[in-house]
């Protein structure tokens, strides 16, 4: 983690107006990014997520939902953030709008049909097919048949590399891409070298989270400066958490998260443990490249973010504070290059695992060869009791260095044999404690050595 990111979701704070306070709280606490989401008008359902008009604006937020004085207002607020040595993501939403949104009206060519009919997106839930009615998917392929039925070029393109164009003027410097691996790679390939040609330090974020492997490499060849990260969902020892690590490390820059709009509140998963949380909120940050918490993480919110109906009313009461932690969290990492850079994760748990399911494969094989009537005796050998401590080794970027990172994932204090780990001196963020044979580590502790 080089960059700290702040979600303002502002429909916790409403007016653009309340907005201000907040950049100078978070830029004391060391966020040099902030994400708002979507801002534009909203249709029918209310969702910020679809838009009715991308030239019109929420009127939860603005004096005005008219182009001419809400962007008024949003100059100002950027200028201010510049001011302050903050920079803004916007999302930018481009596979959908509202079934309402004026391109409906204006350019119902633009969207993807089934039997002359809006066609709406949706995702698997469980085997189930769940659709978002009050949303039409865009047709963003590159060509389309006009009314000749001739192949053209999709004048959408254009229309979507305006609206970059048109957000940059407004003062933002980067894109929080919805649903990026939906829409069509070459279409982000043309609007990220579009934008970049503006200016090259614009940022793009590609929201990733749920699509496969290979839609992650697409996105990263496709120019993402970012990827988003499943650190949050890590159990510290399945293998598709290192394989989407290092592809995302060895391509591009990953974004992790504890919590953000579309899960639960962090505090409200762990049911109030906030040694868990902090737990989960030191790793997520030594695993990537920025770190984001959303507005009430620090404050105990339980409540998850509403992107439908959501408004001030919904800002919690603080249950507590943890402002000082982050703010410590992030300036001991930028002080360690090992755990700020994105350098190799070698998992002894994962490795374990490999080796576990060898073993279950040969006696498996062997079984079936000698039809050997005590093959639930031998099953047992192989079993182990979980280990509640889980352990990996962080390299630096160029691996020469490493550092030994232990976890306790229980609410009881757990020992582990420290003798065969060449472990020189605790290191760890908090509660530096002297090397022995036996090192006992606290409930939901990340303990950090050098080797």
């Amino acid at each position: 983690m080089n960059i700290l990111s702040y979600n303002l979701f502002v429909p916790l704070l409403g007016n653009i107006q309340n907005w201000y306070s907040h950049i100078d709280r978070i830029k004391k606490i060391g966020f040099e990014w902030v994400y708002i989401n979507p801002i534009t008008y909203p249709g029918f359902s209310g969702s910020l997520y679809a838009t009715k008009d991308y030239y019109k604006y929420n009127p939860a937020f603005f004096t005005s939902p008219e182009r001419i004085e809400a962007e008024k207002e949003i100059k100002d607020f950027t200028r201010y953030c510049k001011k302050n040595n903050i920079k803004l993501m916007i999302d930018l939403v481009i596979n959908h709008s509202s079934k309402d949104c004026n391109l409906v009206e204006e350019h119902f060519d633009w969207y993807k049909l089934k039997d002359g009919q809006l066609v709406s997106p949706g995702a698997w839930d469980n085997g189930k097919w769940i659709e978002w009615g009050d949303l039409a998917s865009f047709n963003n392929e590159k060509t389309i048949l006009n009314e000749n039925n001739e192949e053209i070029e999709n004048p959408i393109w254009n229309y979507w590399r305006e609206l970059i164009k048109h957000n940059l003027e407004l003062g933002f410097s980067g894109f929080r891409c919805d649903a990026a691996y939906k829409v069509n790679k070459e279409l982000w390939k043309y609007l990220i070298s579009e934008a970049k040609k503006e200016n090259k330090e614009i940022i793009f974020f590609a929201e990733s989270l749920g699509c496969s492997l290979e839609d992650t490499k697409d996105l990263i060849k496709a120019g993402f400066d970012y990827v988003a990260s499943s650190a949050k969902w890590w159990d510290y020892e399945s293998e598709w958490f290192i394989e989407q690590y290092d592809t995302a490390r060895e391509n591009c820059k990953q974004i992790a998260f504890p919590s953000n709009h579309d899960t639960e509140r962090l505090i409200t998963e762990y049911k109030g443990n906030i040694w868990k949380l902090k737990q989960t909120f030191l790793f997520t940050a030594i695993v990537c490249d920025m770190w984001m918490i959303t507005l009430g993480d620090e404050y105990g919110f339980y409540k998850r973010c509403n992107v439908v109906g959501g408004n001030e009313k919904d800002f919690e009461k603080i249950n507590f504070d943890i402002s000082e932690f982050i703010k410590d969290m992030g300036n001991y990492i930028k002080k360690n290059p090992i755990l700020s850079n994105c350098g190799k994760i070698v998992s002894l748990d994962v490795l374990e695992n490999i080796e576990k399911k060898k073993k279950e494969e040969e006696l498996k094989n062997a079984n079936n060869d000698n039809n050997d009537n005590n093959s639930e005796e031998n099953k047992e050998e192989i079993e182990e009791i979980k280990n509640p401590i889980k352990k990996f080794y962080k390299y630096s970027l160029d691996e020469k260095d490493m550092v030994f990172i232990v976890v306790n994932t229980t609410d009881k204090k757990e020992e582990f044999d420290a003798k065969k780990f060449d472990i020189k001196e605790d290191i760890s963020f908090d509660n530096i404690i002297d090397i022995k044979e036996t090192i006992e580590i606290a409930p939901y502790q990340l303990k950090i050595f050098r080797v």
